[in-house]
């Protein structure tokens, strides 16, 4: 009986999802205009790469399962737990950022990554989620002048 690596299966079935997410709203945009790319372009060239290589894991996984490493994390008992926490924020991110402004979403995000992930004390999580979220926002709004969104407050 051939074994499957059941770990990287899943993997790569939940990117090729992804990719094909990705590739269905390229979809509904503008792939090239007169000036040249348009807004849908760099997706759908990250979603083909994407399904690429999603394709080529789903292949190793299951036609030469032999070749890929051991997924040691999957014995530990919280690993899971700590993966479903890190979708949940970026599903809850993507749900609330209108609501609540980018700053204090991606301070509660840092946040919850330091707690699931990291192995900081209170303190200086807060404090790096603080420098993280007023840093990127720095760059986003200040450096590359892309529009944030401020919330209900406005921050």
């Amino acid at each position: 009986m051939r074994r499957v690596h059941g770990a990287y299966t899943i993997a790569a079935l939940a990117l090729l999802l992804v990719a094909g997410v990705i590739a269905q709203q390229a979809a509904s945009m503008q792939f090239y205009s007169f000036l040249g790319p348009g807004a849908g372009f760099f997706p759908a060239i990250l979603a083909g790469i994407l399904a690429l290589l999603s394709l080529g894991l789903l292949f190793q996984a299951v036609a030469r399962p032999d070749t890929l490493p051991d997924v040691a994390f999957a014995r530990e008992p919280w690993a899971y737990a700590r993966i479903a926490t890190v979708l949940v924020a970026l599903l809850a991110i993507a749900v609330f950022i209108e609501d609540i402004g980018f700053r204090p979403a991606m301070v509660l995000f840092f946040l919850v990554m330091f707690a699931v992930l990291g192995r900081h004390r209170l303190l200086l999580s807060a404090g790096l989620a603080l420098v993280l979220a007023f840093a990127y926002h720095a760059f986003f709004k200040g450096l590359l002048n892309v529009p944030l969104p401020g919330g209900v407050l406005g921050l």
